[in-house]
């Protein structure tokens, strides 16, 4: 028996602008060493930003080294979740595999205690905020012929708030179209068709989706949208929306990756940093940020800029399978799989992972700016144009966790 696994991240609505990368504050006196013990809330939010931040720098730098010419879209937190909650299935070493492979040092942290920082990561998320939408939902479609050990659906339900759905995965093209038109939906129509085959012997779908709209703290005027080149390379040059606006960032240059960072603030206690690399150095700027990403607030400060980006709209599908067997993560797709706390099946593995996720960047905001009207400033505004390949995140800082990390060499595309 073959279990197919299908995750689906959408990012629908990013509005007005995204910026960032892997540089947001943690704390490295809190790695996973043993001297710690994770035994109260901060204890575990800390542990968990710590292993979000490693799964987060692996997976996205082995993207890039496999894709290095390519835009890039990935929900970090959305991949671990979708196969955090597989793990509540697993046994021996395909459990610390998939642990360990998503950021976690089973040496220090308990099983339970990894699976209570996700819900905790979870019931954040889903509070209200002002100005911004965050939900994360993950569906489990099951097929009505296995017999589903209780614990592992109550737990499903209990820490990742999992729905989950009966079909009748032998009727193919009704599985396909009943799977297909919840993700729709549950995307806001963003991504359609998105499973296009069903193994025979698919007994488990899992979908795990992400939905995200978010309103800039300041918005940016669509008047001042012109449109403006992109120099994708020295060879190539596009016509952008070149989105424009004046006001106090808080920006800096990084030395040791050689590129310009600006944070833009959504409501709602959500942030954005973009990662503007010197001409012809994307890919350089981030490995050298891979292992120096500590500086990026330390060379930050509140300046008067006028900020040019492009608008934009990225979808990107990723073979999560691929990257996750890099990162250790092996067993769940071979036959020596084990997840026999789903079923009690000792045949039952991964057959395929897919990832995808879908943003939109726009000019849109709800607070309009008043700072930078009638002030008279003692020296003029520096200039920073996105008018080159760069690269960004978009994290909480409620739990300083990253929830999209991206790169965009082509915004055309």
């Amino acid at each position: 028996m073959k279990l197919f696994v299908f995750l689906c991240f959408s990012q629908t609505l990013l509005c007005a602008f995204v910026c960032g990368h892997h540089g947001r504050p943690h704390d490295d006196d809190h790695d996973d060493d043993g001297h710690h013990h994770h035994n109260n809330e901060s204890d575990t939010m800390v542990m968990m930003a710590t292993a979000m931040l490693n799964f987060s720098l692996n997976i996205y730098y082995h993207m890039i080294d496999v894709q290095p010419h390519d835009n890039l879209l990935i929900s970090p937190l959305s991949v671990a979740k979708a196969f955090a909650l597989l793990s509540l299935g697993a046994k021996s070493k395909t459990l610390s595999e998939i642990h360990e492979g998503i950021g976690f040092n089973k040496s220090s942290v308990s099983e339970e205690m990894i699976h209570k920082s996700f819900q905790k990561v979870l019931n954040i998320i889903k509070q209200p905020k002002s100005g911004h939408e965050l939900d994360s939902i993950t569906t489990l479609f099951i097929d009505s012929k296995p017999n589903l050990h209780k614990k592992f659906l109550d737990d499903a339900q209990k820490y990742y708030q999992s729905d989950v759905m009966p079909i009748n995965f032998a009727e193919k093209p009704e599985a396909l179209e009943q799977i297909n038109s919840y993700v729709e939906k549950k995307t806001n129509g963003k991504i359609k068709d998105l499973l296009d085959n069903l193994d025979p012997m698919t007994a488990l779908v899992i979908t795990s989706t992400k939905y995200f709209k978010g309103s800039w703290e300041h918005a940016f005027n669509v008047n001042d949208t012109r449109e403006e080149d992109f120099h994708v390379d020295e060879n190539t040059v596009v016509k952008v929306p070149m989105m424009s606006r004046r006001g106090e960032y808080l920006t800096g240059y990084i030395p040791e990756a050689g590129c310009t960072v600006v944070e833009v603030p959504y409501k709602g206690n959500t942030s954005a940093l973009f990662f503007l690399p010197e001409i012809g150095k994307l890919y350089d700027a981030e490995k050298a940020l891979q292992n120096s990403g500590d500086t990026v607030f330390k060379v930050m400060k509140s300046r008067d800029i006028i900020l040019s980006i492009p608008k934009f709209s990225i979808s990107h599908e990723i073979d999560l399978k691929k990257e996750l067997e890099c990162l250790g993560i092996k067993k769940v797709f071979s036959d020596q799989a084990d997840l026999s706390g789903i079923t009690g099946d000792s045949r039952l593995t991964v057959s395929k992972a897919v990832h995808k996720a879908v943003l939109k960047v726009d000019e849109e905001g709800t607070e309009a700016d008043a700072d930078a009207i009638g002030k008279s400033k003692l020296s003029p505004p520096l200039n920073i144009t996105f008018n080159r390949p760069f690269f960004f995140s978009i994290y909480s800082k409620d739990i300083l966790i990253e929830i999209f990390d991206g790169r965009i060499i082509n915004p055309t595309k």
